[in-house]
């Protein structure tokens, strides 16, 4: 089977093919539980009046923890004056703070406010509600044995400048706190 794969190929052919693997192994999850996914985070960016390039800056936001305009510019892929005028929008609705960068004067830091917070972690209550739907069927054995190597994969690759924080269970509406 073909893949376009270039710029990939000082990578070790096993190494190469094995993260192939997996990325077709993800590449299926993510279409069988998308439109769940893609649905409710409509409905939030809805309901919040956000862009996706807004939703975007905020998820980067809260990776980096804070981040220069011209920071936000690259990471998001807007032009100079997109970005400052994206942040000037999340600024004005209380979902980002700027401030004067004091290694550069000249240079605005952004970080996320605790809306700002608060509005992702609604999308990520949502995320993780479609996940749930689609492995609650299966046998708690495997989502174990799942689970546990993904916290493998993810340990492996070090994600040190983009934290996963643990979610609050998802409690059954009928059962008591």
């Amino acid at each position: 089977m073909s893949h376009d794969l270039g710029g990939l190929s000082n990578i070790p052919t096993e190494n190469r093919e094995a993260a192939l693997q997996l990325g077709h192994a993800l590449k299926c999850l993510h279409k069988h539980i998308s439109s769940q996914v893609m649905r409710g985070m409509q409905a939030e960016l809805i309901e919040l009046d956000l862009s996706f390039s807004q939703m975007t800056a905020l998820h980067v936001l809260r990776a980096r923890g804070s981040v220069t305009v011209t920071q936000l510019s690259e990471r998001t892929r807007l032009s100079l004056p997109a970005a400052s005028h994206l942040v000037e929008r999340l600024v004005q609705r209380g979902l980002a703070q700027r401030e004067e960068n004091p290694e550069n004067r000249r240079e605005k830091v952004v970080q996320l406010t605790q809306a700002g917070l608060g509005a992702l972690s609604g999308m990520d209550s949502g995320f993780v509600r479609a996940y749930v739907e689609t492995f609650a069927t299966l046998p708690p054995e495997l989502i174990r044995a799942t689970t546990q190597n993904m916290e493998l994969l993810l340990s492996a690759l070090d994600l040190a400048d983009a934290p996963c924080l643990p979610e609050p269970s998802l409690k059954n509406p009928e059962e008591t706190p």
